[in-house]
């Protein structure tokens, strides 16, 4: 099973430690009835909005979403049969500003831990329309194969 996490807070990000007790409350339920397999670590986000995982046969196939991001901005990395997709925003705040509650702009990084090994030589990745895609070819021996059955 792939497990997906994001940088930030359920409801989004809050420059403070202080969240609200009926957040608190939404996020324990969402974390452990909604998507538990969805999150891990103590910073998590519920990755699913904004986030696919494909499998074929012969791959994995990741999508982020990525909107108003610069292509140059955007690091993907593959290590441990993990995908890391981090990017930042040129999203500034106001001259003088302190954030009171951000939930876009600045750092982003998403983690997919993935069930099996990949050719991360022949791996790709595009960023067309805010969304980013990244085909991560599996290896041979982790492809599945069918096993002809004899008779004796």
């Amino acid at each position: 099973m792939a497990v997906l996490t994001r940088d930030g807070y359920a409801l989004g990000r809050r420059p403070v430690s202080f969240v609200p007790w009926h957040q608190a409350i939404d996020r324990l339920f969402q974390d452990s009835v909604l998507t538990p397999s969805l999150v891990t670590g103590a910073r998590s986000r519920i990755a699913s909005t904004g986030t696919n995982l494909w499998e074929t046969d012969d791959a994995y196939v990741a999508q982020v979403a990525l909107p108003g991001l610069k292509q140059e901005s955007i690091t993907v990395t593959f290590e441990e049969n993990v995908l890391t997709v981090k990017a930042e925003s040129a999203v500034a705040p106001p001259d003088g500003a302190k954030a009171v509650w951000q939930s876009f702009g600045g750092p982003v990084e998403y983690r997919v831990q993935l069930p099996a090994e990949i050719e991360s030589a022949q791996a790709e990745a595009g960023y067309n329309a805010g969304v980013l895609t990244v085909r991560l070819p599996k290896s041979t021996h982790a492809r599945p194969h069918t096993i002809k059955v004899t008779a004796k």
